[in-house]
């Protein structure tokens, strides 16, 4: 019980802690791909509806910064904005955390009961991160207060009404979740009044030098470091690798290249998962051979850096004299 106790001691200091964490507007969203784009139009008109927002992406997309962003820019703006990462806390304590307890509602339950978050994001907005993972029985009660407008605290028999938003977001696939039984088709229909879908880092791939000039001005302020200079090799992996943690893996990246003065103390692995852009579409597409593929790769080096061979030989992998041999083959000028 003291466990229990201290679970939900805890859980009171985070519903102040996610309050001021509400930073984000669509302002901070750093992009000039078209669909972000639309996605950002698409969430301001939708920002002022009590319409529930699903938003859908790979982990590291931004799905947080859009759900604080629509909350922000909508009348709830100087309202409570809830936090709940739905798959961090414990199948035996998410129904008190999201609808709280009557006084003597179970041995252990504290004195005056617990303030659930629907009721501290009254007025506000309330976000269901990682919905995915929420629990089958948990699921058929969020179905209800969806329906219905209310909830009933543990231990209590009182329905109380509650005015919030609610935005849902999920890295899983959850129309595959319901086909396998793990998640409710009358929630995931619920929930999907307004989808939004986050498209991965390697499908923005206009966005990753933004991204790159961005963070390494915020990391080098933060670390009190003077920008780096990135090595044209390590610049062009950075602009050409695939990102399978998505933009939140491109921050830590450039974090680490400030700490270490342009340079980085780990290599980005080609062989990570994500790497899929030249596949994605492959069943429609003509296929190049691998001679293509090689002549395009050392015609866009050189033409990237000037010609220079020593650079040019380093960023493909090769020994100058291999790529020499590679240029009489392919009939390249220097």
């Amino acid at each position: 019980m003291a466990h229990l106790e201290n679970s939900f001691k805890l859980i009171d200091i985070d519903n102040n802690e996610e309050i001021l964490k509400t930073k984000y507007n669509f302002d901070d969203i750093i992009t000039r791909n078209m669909e972000m784009k639309k996605i950002i139009w698409q969430c301001k008109k939708v920002a002022n509806s009590q319409s529930v927002v699903l938003i859908q992406g790979e982990s590291g997309t931004g799905k947080e910064i859009i759900a604080q962003s629509i909350h922000n820019y909508s009348d709830r703006y100087n309202k409570p904005f809830i936090a709940i990462n739905c798959g961090a806390i414990p199948h035996n304590l998410i129904e008190s955390e999201l609808f709280g307890y009557e006084e003597g509602a179970f041995t252990g339950a504290k004195k005056g009961g617990h303030t659930g978050k629907f009721q501290n994001a009254h007025g506000g907005t309330l976000f269901l991160d990682e919905i995915g993972d929420m629990p089958l029985s948990m699921q058929v009660k969020l179905l209800r207060v969806l329906q219905e407008g209310y909830i009933v605290k543990i231990g209590g028999n009182k329905s109380i009404p509650i005015n919030i938003r609610i935005i849902a977001a999920t890295n899983k696939d959850l129309k595959e979740q319901v086909r396998k039984n793990q998640f409710r088709e009358d929630l995931y229909y619920r929930l999907k009044v307004i989808p939004i879908y986050i498209p991965p880092l390697r499908q923005r791939k206009e966005d990753i030098k933004l991204l790159l000039e961005h963070f390494l001005k915020e990391k080098s302020l933060k670390l009190n470091k003077k920008e780096p200079k990135i090595r044209e090799d390590l610049y062009y992996k950075i602009i050409n690798y695939n990102w399978p943690g998505n933009v939140r893996e491109l921050e830590n990246y450039v974090e680490n290249i400030v700490n270490f003065d342009g340079e980085s103390s780990f290599i980005l692995d080609d062989n990570e998962k994500g790497k899929k852009t030249i596949y994605e579409n492959a069943d429609n597409e003509y296929i190049c051979t691998l001679e293509e593929l090689e002549t395009k790769a050392i015609i866009c080096c050189m033409n990237k850096f000037n010609r220079n061979i020593s650079t040019v030989s380093k960023v493909l992998g090769i020994s100058r004299n291999t790529l020499y041999n590679k240029l009489k083959k392919y009939n390249i000028e220097l």
